[in-house]
């Protein structure tokens, strides 16, 4: 038996107040369009971040922690806006 793997299973399982379960990508069925290729697009995943209530705690976490991929709207490498 194969288990979907939704963008979900990758948001981080911390203490700090972010309301991570009200996300706009919670359950999103495409988590490799959150961490895309150099060459790759990002506006899937930033379309998602616009409509999301917890974008700038979400991108903030990502800066905080070094994030890589698509937080909050921005395209994130080890932590540092990359696009």
């Amino acid at each position: 038996m194969t288990t979907m793997m939704t963008l979900a299973h990758l948001l981080p399982a911390t203490d700090d107040t972010t309301d991570w379960d009200v996300a706009a990508c919670r359950g999103d069925r495409h988590p490799d369009r959150w961490f895309p290729d150099p060459s790759e697009d990002f506006d899937y995943a930033a379309r998602v971040c616009a409509r999301c209530p917890i974008a700038a705690a979400c991108g903030a976490y990502a800066a905080a922690t070094r994030q890589s991929g698509v937080w909050g709207g921005r395209e994130y490498r080890r932590g540092r806006i990359a696009r």
